[in-house]
């Protein structure tokens, strides 16, 4: 039987999203006191301050940037964790949200204070990047399968003003780091296996010789998928090779590759939801909807030290991508996209003194350019049949930025900081058959930010930051008409898309308490005219335009805690006011009848709930050969539809974990196992945002499980 929190999936979920977090933060009440009143002989500090670089482009201390930035560390992407996607790590974040849509067809659906909550797949509105090499593409779209957690050493994620130096669509900031080798060499093989025929396996291999530090990657992931129709095969290789060509001259280079095959299930109705949540969607199975991607990229970081005060960096990169995806959907529904991607990052970093005040200074020039071929056919019963109305479209987006930022420190308890940006991004499309062209348009922008951060005590420290950015569409997002996506009249695409303009500000609290405690909270206000928003989602289609004015307003918590008796709890906790803020109309057409609607003022922007939290205890023996770990997860309501008329409830479930370590000569040895939803609640983890067949809700599974086991060897 659906359990009542399903059977309320298409229900506004207000007074639910309230119960959810109110019940977990209750049981989490004593745990917080034991805190407080914790004894002075507590175990070894677990709770350190780690060094960034994603705010300032610096090296620095969390406790030190005026900016919301956490870091999840290797512990906790790896210990206990599936490590297959990146919602995983990203949960222990606040202002995040990465929701597991249980399609690997589509990706996650990630927003960063609520921005790129409406992508129709992989990530828009946020960048990322893998060691300084962009998974975002010159148009703002971004793409994470390639994302290697099982060789990962920590994720940085940056949100608010800071972000926006980082240019077109950085509504946050994403960076993984790959592992360096450990001295001499290791090799790593690792397995597990779990719930719905789900297998993980591969192995690592990495090490340092003199001036040679490298790590290689080889991994495989299957799983029969929680959904009917959703089975997943995705492999993926990862490998870093650092070296000194000098004494003042280093290189890392970078390599990764993917090759994903995935079917897609599709988003279910209310009714479909209710009757059966596994099953898949209306028309997955007679358009056989699924996605391939093939991937390859590589990129190069070099560093050149000048003197003691001056370096540069040199990061170019390049890569293509090959894209097939069936759609739900006749004509145009079988989408054969290529693309090349490359581009360089080059920037002086200085660090010194001006008139006796410390200075750090980071000035640079960007540069990114994707070339796409699109290919399109008419989707016959999964088949790809030629039509006159496919499309053969050569696409381009260009960008080049230019950028500055600095820091000053007059006093030491004031730090100041500032940057600017210059962007220019291009757009266009040139149509290789009897179809129109639908253009070229350019962007141009000025964003930058300011920032003050005051040192109440040498561990406590108050800051204010100012920022303006600006979002452009991507190419996918001026490929469709409105019309065209809802009734199938002629395409004349959507190159008159704007860009998005936001203003932002923040102000935020960090403390530390002997290495024992660390709390972090931010107050943000954001407002956007021409937020690119969906007109109208049909078949796997989907068209955009811009809204005149909407707004994001929320509380981010934060915070990590040594308890007595080897016990570590953290927290992470998020309030979300994300709406419109002036009404507009939408115009949407089921051929021959069209409907205009007005999004009314006050509405909630979809996709996005309003709010979430993560906790976390968890005890290790003092020699780490045994760990327990309890995760607690809450999701507030989230709007599936501009209008407000469909929902999915909140929910809150309870993970539990355990991990055994050996040492056996040379060899090591760790076991874990998992549940996840213990208490097999049935809820809604993604929504598939203005769905036109208000297929709008995509399923999570309940009580599922996993085990596994790790072991290397150094030689």
């Amino acid at each position: 039987m659906i359990k009542t929190n399903l059977q309320a999936a298409a229900k506004a979920g207000e007074t639910r999203s309230r119960t959810a977090a109110r019940t977990l933060i209750l049981c989490l009440l004593p745990l917080a006191e034991t805190a407080v009143c914790a004894q002075e002989n507590t175990a070894t500090p677990a709770v350190a301050n780690e060094v960034v670089v994603s705010a300032s482009r610096t090296e620095q201390r969390i406790m030190d940037t005026a900016a919301s930035v956490n870091v999840v560390t290797s512990a906790q992407i790896h210990d206990g964790q599936a490590e297959q996607n990146l919602s995983e790590p990203l949960l222990r974040t606040p202002g995040i949200f990465a929701l597991n849509r249980q399609n690997y067809a589509q990706d996650l659906l990630i927003s960063s204070r609520g921005f790129g909550a409406n992508s129709a797949f992989g990530a828009r509105g946020i960048k990322l990047y893998v060691d300084g090499i962009p998974g975002t593409a010159a148009d703002g779209q971004g793409q994470i399968s390639h994302i290697d957690l099982a060789s990962a050493d920590r994720i940085e994620v940056l949100r608010g003003p800071f972000s926006v130096l980082y240019g077109n669509s950085a509504g946050g900031v994403i960076s993984v780091f790959t592992e360096n080798g450990k001295p001499g060499t290791e090799i790593a093989p690792y397995f597990s296996a779990g719930s719905y025929g789900q297998l993980k396996y591969g192995s690592k291999i990495d090490g340092e010789q003199g001036n040679i530090n490298y790590l290689l990657d080889v991994g495989t992931l299957h799983t029969d998928g929680y959904r009917n129709h959703s089975t997943t095969d995705r492999d993926n290789e990862n490998a870093k090779l650092s070296f000194k060509l000098g004494e003042d001259t280093s290189a890392t280079l970078v390599l990764n590759s993917v090759t994903l095959s995935a079917q897609d299930p599709l988003g279910l109705t209310a009714a479909q939801l209710q009757n059966d949540p596994r099953q898949a969607g209306t028309g997955a199975l007679s358009y056989n909807t699924r996605k391939s991607v093939d991937q390859t990229q590589g990129g190069l970081v070099i560093t050149q030290r000048l003197s003691a005060a001056d370096s540069i960096v040199l990061s170019p990169y390049g890569g293509d991508r090959h894209t097939i995806q069936y759609l739900a959907s006749g004509v145009n529904g079988v989408v054969n996209l290529e693309r090349a991607f490359f581009g360089m990052d080059s920037k002086w970093l200085h660090s010194g003194e001006v008139g006796g005040v410390p200075l750090k200074l980071v000035t640079g020039i960007d540069s990114n350019e994707n070339q796409d071929h699109r290919l399109t056919f008419t989707n016959v019963s999964g088949q790809p049949v030629v039509a006159a109305t496919d499309q053969d479209y050569s696409m381009q987006a260009r960008s080049l930025d230019i950028y500055v930022q600095g820091e000053v420190r007059p006093t030491e308890r004031l730090a100041l900081n500032a940057g600017i940006r210059q962007s220019d991004t291009t757009l266009s499309a040139v149509s290789n058959n009897a179809l129109a062209s639908l253009g070229s348009h350019n962007y141009q922008a000025t964003t930058g930010m300011v920032s003050a951060q005051y040192y109440v005590e040498p561990n406590t420290n108050v800051y204010v930051s100012l920022g303006s950015g600006f979002d452009t569409p991507t190419l996918n997002q001026i490929i469709y008409s409105p019309a065209y996506v809802n009734s199938g009249t002629a395409n004349t695409g959507n190159i008159g898309l704007q860009a998005a303009r936001t203003q932002q500000v923040e102000i935020g609290l960090k403390t530390e308490i002997a290495h024992v405690a660390r709390f972090s909270a931010a107050l943000f206000d954001t407002n956007t005219t021409n937020d690119i928003v969906i007109a109208s989602s049909n078949g796997g289609k989907t068209a955009y335009m811009n809204a005149p004015q909407t707004s994001r307003k929320g509380l981010e918590l934060s915070g990590q805690w040594q308890l007595p008796y080897q016990f570590l709890l953290n927290i992470a906790y998020t309030a979300l006011d994300a709406k419109v803020d002036q009404s507009y109309t939408e115009r949407v057409t089921v051929s021959p009848v069209t409907t205009v609607y007005t999004i009314q003022s006050g509405s909630r922007i979809p996709g996005v709930p309003n709010q979430g939290l993560f906790s976390e205890l968890v005890w290790a023996k003092s020699d780490k050969s045994l760990e327990f770990g309890i995760e607690g997860k809450a999701n507030g309501s989230m709007a599936a539809n501009d209008l407000n008329k469909a929902y999915s409830g909140a929910y809150g479930i309870m993970n539990l974990r355990v991990i055994a370590r050996q040492h056996v000569g040379g060899w090591s040895f760790s076991e874990f196992a998992r549940v996840d939803n213990v208490f097999d609640r049935s809820y809604v983890g993604s929504v598939i945002v203005n769905q036109a067949s208000s297929q709008f809700y995509e399923s999570a599974p309940g009580r599922n499980w996993l085990t596994g086991v790790k072991a290397s060897y150094r030689f």
